[in-house]
C-alpha cells in the first residue's frame, strides 16, 4: 500500500541529518545519531494527554508503514519517539497524573508490545546494516590506498629506469667520445 500522502510536509527526505547516514562514521556513532533523533520531543502543557495518546496512536502506525517498506531508520527514530513521549515526557504533564483513560493503558501495552521489542528488533537490524557499510567503506578506502602506493610505486620505478636509460645513455656518449679520442691519437701515433 502506498503511504506517501501520510507523509506531512516537515518529513522530507533532507530534514534527516547527515551524520547517521554517513559510512565513515563508527557504527555506534551512527546509532547515537539515531537514538538523538528520537529523542527530541517535546509536551506542550495546554494539550491535553488525550491528544498525545491519540498521536501516538498515528506514531505506531506510521513506524509500521515505515519500517514495513524497508525505512528502517524512519521507523527507529519514530518507535523512539513513541517511548520517548510516553516514558520520559509526558508523565512530567501537569494533567498526566488525572488521566486515567482506556488510552492511557492501551499506551502502556503498546510500549511493552510494540515500542520496545519493535525499536531494539530495528536496533540490531540498523547496526549489523552499519557495520556492513562500515567495513565495506574501509576496505574500499584501504584498496584506493593500495592503489594509490602502487601507483606511486610504479611513478618511482619509471622515473628509476628513466634516470638509469639517461645514465647509460651518458656513458655511452662519453665511451664513444672515449674511443673517438684514442682512434684520433692512434691516427697521430701512425
Amino acid at each position: 500500500g502506498s503511504s506517501a500522502g501520510l507523509r506531512t510536509a516537515g518529513e522530507q527526505h533532507f530534514s534527516i541529518m547527515p551524520e547517521h547516514s554517513d559510512v565513515s562514521i563508527a557504527p555506534e556513532e551512527r546509532m547515537r545519531a539515531l537514538v538523538k533523533k528520537g529523542s527530541m520531543v517535546d509536551v506542550n502543557e495546554d494539550i491535553p494527554p488525550k491528544r498525545y495518546y491519540r498521536s501516538g496512536v498515528e506514531m505506531i502506525r506510521m513506524a509500521t508503514i515505515y519500517a514495513d517498506e524497508g525505512n528502517t531508520e524512519r521507523a527507529f527514530i519514530l518507535y523512539n519517539k513513541y517511548i520517548t513521549l510516553f516514558i520520559e515526557k509526558l508523565p512530567k504533564h501537569r494533567d498526566y497524573k488525572a488521566s486515567a483513560s482506556p488510552e492511557k493503558r492501551d499506551t502502556l501495552k503498546k510500549l511493552k508490545e510494540i515500542a520496545f521489542p519493535k525499536a531494539e528488533e530495528l536496533k540490531e537490524e540498523l547496526l549489523k546494516r552499519y557495520t556492513a557499510e562500515y567495513s565495506e567503506y574501509n576496505e574500499s578506502k584501504r584498496r584506493k590506498e593500495e592503489e594509490l602506493a602502487r601507483q606511486l610505486a610504479l611513478q618511482h620505478q619509471l622515473e628509476e629506469e628513466k634516470q638509469r636509460v639517461a645514465q647509460m645513455k651518458q656513458q655511452q656518449a662519453e665511451q664513444e667520445q672515449f674511443h673517438a679520442f684514442e682512434e684520433i691519437m692512434q691516427i697521430g701515433r701512425a
